[in-house]
């Protein structure tokens, strides 16, 4: 038996119209498409309301004046919009790819490469069972082959007899690029596996 919950025939309709771009494109997903654009802004136009309230104007109540300078240079940001006052709007831009950057680059290479590295190092090559020593050996190889083939500086890597390191790193990288998209593939599709899961059990109940 269907059922009559109207929450549950919405989130119904949106799932189908949104695959039904599958087909091809149709009027359907097009209205599935501008509602979703439409309702994530005005949940970001909130919460952006929300955040301005609860971590800057109560703070600035509190006696943290120190917020003031970020309502000023969010208040900047409108100056784009003004031929004269355009200048000021590359201050609070500035400050924004600076901030965002130095996190970016200092997080990146703490995860991304000291500890990969010291992980690396630190896993024995010789573990309990055969499977965990067969790992343990592709990532060190891995490892150390992928680091040679960025090793531009000295050219002598690259060619000769030990020229076939980098190579190795380079079809390591390509390996791992292509399991990184599969795994993204699978994800993908476990999401729509729910969603179609959700339309039998909940909205047509035949399972």
């Amino acid at each position: 038996m269907v059922t009559m919950d109207p929450q549950i025939w919405l989130a119904a309709f949106f799932t189908i119209a949104a695959t039904s771009y599958a087909f091809r494109d149709n009027a359907v997903f097009k209205f599935a498409e501008y509602t979703f654009i439409g309702v994530a802004a005005a949940h970001q136009i909130v919460m952006g309301v929300k955040n301005i309230r609860d971590y800057g104007w109560t703070k600035i109540m509190e006696g943290q004046i120190i917020y003031v300078v970020v309502f000023v240079l969010g208040i900047m940001l409108y100056a784009r919009f003004h031929r004269d006052y355009y200048w000021m709007y590359r201050f609070p831009i500035a400050f924004l790819v600076g901030n965002g950057v130095g996190i970016s680059i200092r997080a990146a290479i703490h995860s991304d490469f000291i500890v990969q590295v010291s992980e690396t190092a630190r896993t024995p090559l010789i573990a309990g069972d055969a499977m965990g020593t067969i790992n343990a050996i592709i990532t060190f190889v891995g490892a150390v082959t992928a680091i040679f083939h960025f090793i531009f500086t000295q050219e002598k890597l690259h060619v000769g007899a030990v020229g076939w390191i980098p190579k190795i790193g380079r079809w390591m990288m390509l390996l791992a690029f292509g399991a990184s998209f599969g795994n993204t593939v699978m994800s993908r599709f476990g999401m729509y596996q729910g969603r179609v899961v959700f339309l039998l059990r909940e909205w047509l109940q035949v399972i």
